[in-house]
Order: structure tokens, then sequence, then C-alpha cells
């Protein structure tokens, strides 16, 4: 038995790390649960049908679901930020992407006919693990409302900062206006996003594409080759294109109102 229980361990946590290389988080299912789809939770001799060894296998993943959902609610889109990075908006938008992916993953687990009766038994022997799997399930549901949510809203973002990449830099001053637009417009229509923590990480992002094209733009190699007038036209325009860019973001924040219905 104990054998069997070890080989039943070693089997979940490979299972656990080939999804976490998928960017996707496994729930392993305890040893003993394949017999819980044929488990009557309603009746009254459950508890002389079901072996302990189940009944704490079955708790023990509870806390240790609770520990990986835990993980993985914690990330933030901040953190490359943070750890000293220089990320570009793609990097926000793959976040909340494989955000709501993984989310959706979890939760398709927890509405598994195995789980639910997993969780209907630790309720009827008022476990006192079922309001941490309650809990749990509760988190999941409200992050994946919210990951969903932001990761729809993020989408037409795609589209632009795709143009604004793919432009040589003189060409970017004309893309940046209708960037910040749709930037308006997720602040304004999605709920989920609107706080300036997150908004501030996108707009962090947005400097450091610009940031980016822009040192591209000046190589020095290049600067230190050309004559004196193309290195100072080059300048010029990375200059007039940044200062551009902080203008239509003064604007956009002044008028920002506009982009809220009245009843918002």
């Amino acid at each position: 038995e104990d054998v069997r229980r070890h080989a039943h361990s070693l089997q979940c946590d490979l299972s656990v790390i080939l999804e976490q290389v998928k960017g996707r988080t496994l729930l392993p299912l305890p040893a003993g649960s394949e017999k819980m789809e044929f488990v009557d939770s309603k009746s009254e001799t459950v508890l002389d049908s079901i072996d302990k060894s189940v009944i704490y296998a079955i708790e023990s993943a509870v806390i240790k679901w609770s520990y990986q959902v835990q993980v993985v609610l914690k990330r933030e889109s901040s953190q490359p930020l943070l750890q000293g990075e220089n990320p570009t908006p793609k990097v926000e938008l793959e976040f909340w992407k494989s955000r709501y992916e993984d989310l959706q993953y979890i939760y398709n687990q927890l509405r598994t006919i195995k789980v639910r009766s997993m969780a209907k038994l630790l309720d009827k022997l008022q476990s006192s693990y079922f309001p941490a799997f309650k809990a749990m399930y509760r988190d999941v549901v409200a992050a994946l409302a919210e990951a969903q949510d932001i990761h729809v809203h993020l989408i037409p973002l795609q589209h632009h900062l795709e143009t604004l990449e793919n432009a040589e830099f003189p060409e970017v001053k004309p893309r940046l206006r209708p960037l910040l637009h749709v930037v308006c417009l997720i602040w304004a229509t999605c709920k989920c996003y609107r706080s300036p923590g997150r908004l501030t990480v996108l707009l962090q992002e947005i400097c450091n594409l610009l940031i980016q094209q822009a040192s591209h733009y000046l190589s020095p190699e290049d600067l230190l080759r050309s004559e004196i007038e193309e290195s100072q036209r080059k300048l010029q325009v990375v200059s007039d294109t940044l200062s551009f860019f902080k203008q239509e973001f003064q604007d956009r924040r002044e008028n920002l109102h506009t982009y809220f219905k009245e009843n918002q």
C-alpha cells in the first residue's frame, strides 16, 4: 500500500511539472479518487463505505491545491518591472492571456465529477478542510472572471502594438494617438483594469517599447559614422516623437472623462 501511494505521489509530481512547462497548473488527484465518481455523498452510510486513508488523502490534496492556487493568484504582471527588467506591452498581453488560460484550466479541474464528489464528501463529513476548499474555489472563480475580462479588453491593443513595433522610428509618431486612444478605452470599459497600479505598468511598458525603438534608431555606431547633420536630424526625430507622446498622454489624461458614459 505504501509503495502504491509513493508511486502515485511521484507520478503526480511528474505530471505537475510537465503541465507547468506548458504554463498550466495541474491539481493532482489523491490516491483513491478514482472511486469518488461512484460515491453517493448523500447516503447516510457514506462514512462507513469510505476508507479513512482516502479521506486523509483528499484533505491533504485540498491543502496542496490551495497552495498551488495561491501561487497562481499572487503572480502580478508588474513582476518583470519590479525585478529591474524592461518589458514591453507584449509581456502584459501575454501575462493576462496566460493567466486566463491557466485559471480556466484550474476551474475546469475543480468542476470535474471527481472533485465535486470529494467536496461533497468533505461537506458531509463536516471536515475542517471544506471551508478551505470553498474559499479556494471562490478565489479561482473571481480571479478567472477578472483575467478573462482584462484579456478580452487588452486584445485590441495587439494590432496597435504590432504596428508600432514594425514601424521605422520616423513613422512612429502618427501611431501614438490611436494607441493611447485604445488605452483610454480600456481604462473606461474594463473595471478590472481600472486601477492606477495596472495602468502604470502598461504605460511603463509602452515607454520601454519607445525607448527600445529609439535606441535602435540612434545606434551609436551609425551616429558616429554619419554626417553631423544626419545625426542631428535623427536626434531631432527622437526628441520630437517622445515630446509628442508626452503631449498626447497629457491630452488624453485631461480628456479621460469623455471616454465614460453619463451613467458610468
